[in-house]
């Protein structure tokens, strides 16, 4: 297991560093997959743009890693997450887990996190409906 490759992933989120993007290059394949809840990118320069547009509405951010696992050339990272964004201006809080699996660099990285409690609650409208309706169950 390439433990260099998970601390320098583990440091470029802690802070959250979209502007330092110099570094993708080392931690990430040019192959990488790369899926959420919400999205999934093929390659490290689609990768880039896409940080980069989650660094336009981010005042700071930060990942908390708070436990992890190495098995075989998988590793298992949980954390809790941090945002301070610009629109909505507000604060936001997530925890989960990103599972990457590591060739020399990383070729697959699947987060896991809950995406109405990052996204959908802390929309305006959509938001107060959701916590209602979570609140009711």
């Amino acid at each position: 297991m390439n433990t260099v490759i998970i601390e320098k992933f583990k440091h470029y989120f802690s802070p959250i560093n979209f502007n330092g993007q110099s570094i993708l290059k080392e931690i990430y394949s040019d192959h990488i997959v790369f899926k959420d809840p919400i999205h999934e990118i093929h390659g490290v320069e689609n990768l880039k743009s896409y940080f980069q547009k989650l660094n336009e509405n981010l005042i700071e951010g930060t990942f908390h890693f708070t436990d992890e696992s190495l098995v075989d050339n998988k590793a298992y990272l949980s954390w809790e997450m941090n945002l301070k964004l610009k629109k909505p201006k507000k604060n936001v809080k997530a925890s989960g887990i990103s599972v990457l699996i590591i060739e020399d660099k990383i070729i697959n990285q699947r987060d896991y996190f809950d995406a109405g409690e990052l996204f959908y609650e802390n929309m305006p409208i959509l938001g107060g409906i959701i916590r209602s309706i979570k609140k009711k169950l």
